[in-house]
């Protein structure tokens, strides 16, 4: 049964658009990365529609070859001659995200005369997945992927061996979020300039599941007898992902129950952000003032440096009543023709016949992928600058209810104004992946991914990432010219 999940989830890091991050030029985009979004050099921005997927795991990659031959897929031997483990002694982990940006989300900038980008005001919502299968044991791994045989045998040695897994854990959530967001300038003298911003959430959660065994200890002692020995296990996934009759439901009708909140209750979540830029042009002109020339015109802040933690809050869902926690302590048990053709009702039927269920409360929580970003922008020469940026994603949750996203550092070299951007981010994982790619930012379209080298260079992908968005922006135009009436002295 958790082997038939922990292959799904494998088969399934992540910065979203990780080119734009700590760019002045992300707008309503970066509003999940900082929500410090003032001093704009957008007017107005508006998403017409944003997407980004990624998926990693530290355990197995694919050869890119199927990627340009899809014929290949197809192939008997697909899993010995495209496929490869990556076997180092190490706990395995996979991951899989998601997110769709809402047509006509946007921001705006607002202010006095002499400051127009002072205030910004954002909305913005977002369709969110993501999946974690976290500290599956390597044995645990590789018997599961080579299958209950001699193969894995050969490879493992997994026979009559007293075997044990620690927090093995499996957790998916699906949601949707709507977000107000303010920022402001708050300090604004010389060659400083301090920023501040938040967002104010509401989450419609739309489906949830985990998995969590804390102590996992087990035998197999033939290829098909399994024995499990005192052994807790906590199981739960939200209501309406299978009917009374125990059969699925379409797709159109889980989405109708699922957007009339019959999966959980709305809840609230909030991001909060801060962002220091230094100008040191700007101590030159301190007698003159003119706010209505377009930010790219202006000489670019030098240098600045964010801070951010984004997704704060929980998701509460109604439990199913057939999924429930349960004890297992099972002698060999045949498990040689067990199949789940039913997909979570037959591992329900399972489990109430297997093991010793227990009562189980009526709802469960699902954290949400709480995350700390930091960067740091500096501009090298005129619009060529370089970027720092660290995605930290802890996983906190004691009892392994915490979906989260992949810790993630990057330096990106760039070059970018109001209108174009190229960025090349080389990123490093705690998967342990390295990664190059690109991103390219022309007018209203932005399209990227993490990664090149697993299209081009690496001999096989643990990770792969996409990106892109279409957006209706409009800069700030008007030119001052000396003698103006625009410029003004400061009071």
């Amino acid at each position: 049964m958790l082997m038939s999940i922990l292959l799904c989830g494998f088969a399934a890091n992540a910065q979203f658009f990780i080119g734009l991050r700590g760019s002045n030029y992300g707008g309503i985009t970066n509003v999940n990365h900082n929500p410090a979004i003032a001093n704009s050099p957008f007017m107005v921005d508006i998403n017409l529609i944003g997407v980004a997927a990624t998926f990693n795991n530290n355990y197995v990659g694919m050869n890119r070859k199927p990627l340009f031959r899809p014929s290949l897929f197809g192939s008997a031997n697909f899993q010995a001659q495209y496929m490869h483990e990556r076997v180092n002694g190490k706990d395995k982990r996979g991951y899989f995200g998601a997110q769709v940006q809402g047509p006509l989300s946007f921001m705006f900038s607002f202010g006095p005369k002499r400051n127009r980008n002072l205030n910004a005001i954002g909305f913005s919502y977002h369709a969110n997945a993501v999946f974690n299968a976290d500290n599956i044991s390597e044995i645990f791994a590789r018997t599961a992927y080579l299958g209950l045989g001699a193969d894995a045998q050969a490879a493992t040695n997994y026979l009559n061996r007293e075997l044990y897994n620690g927090n093995l854990s499996l957790k998916s959530a699906v949601w949707n979020d709507f977000g107000l967001t303010y920022s402001r300038v708050a300090y604004n003298k010389g060659q400083h300039l301090i920023k501040v911003g938040g967002t104010f959430k509401l989450l419609q959660p739309i489906a949830g599941a985990y998995g969590y065994v804390k102590n996992l200890n087990y035998q197999w002692t033939e290829y098909d007898q399994l024995s499990i020995y005192n052994t807790e296990a906590k199981y739960a996934y939200s209501d309406g992902l299978i009917t009374s009759q125990g059969n699925s439901q379409s797709f159109g009708s889980f989405m109708k129950s699922a957007l009339a909140s019959k999966a959980g209750s709305i809840t609230a979540g909030a991001d909060i952000g801060v962002i220091y830029e230094w100008n040191p042009e700007n101590s030159r002109n301190e007698e003159m003032d003119c706010q209505c020339e377009p930010f790219s015109t202006k000489k670019h802040y030098k240098l600045a440096a964010g801070l951010s933690i984004i997704d704060m809050s929980a998701l509460r869902f109604k439990r199913s009543s057939n999924s429930k926690d349960f004890y297992a302590d099972i002698r060999n048990w045949d498990v040689g023709n067990a199949n789940f053709l039913d997909g979570l009702q037959s591992i329900d039927d399972t489990i109430s016949a297997r093991f010793e269920v227990k009562n189980s409360s009526r709802f469960f929580t699902i954290i949400l992928p709480t995350r700390f970003n930091l960067f740091v922008d500096y501009y090298i020469h005129n619009d060529f600058g370089v970027t720092f940026t660290a995605m930290i994603a802890p996983n906190m949750s004691p009892q392994q209810r915490m979906v989260h996203h992949v810790t993630t550092f990057a330096v990106t070299p760039k070059y970018e104004n109001k209108w174009i951007g190229v960025y090349v981010p080389l990123s490093y994982d705690v998967m342990g992946n390295f990664s190059l790619g690109t991103t390219l930012r022309l007018g209203p379209l932005t399209i990227g991914t993490q990664d090149l080298l697993g299209l081009f260079a690496k001999k096989y992908m643990y990770n792969a990432d996409i990106h892109a968005n279409l957006k209706l922006t409009i800069p700030y135009f008007k030119i001052c010219k000396k003698g103006d009436f625009r410029f003004q002295k400061k009071s």
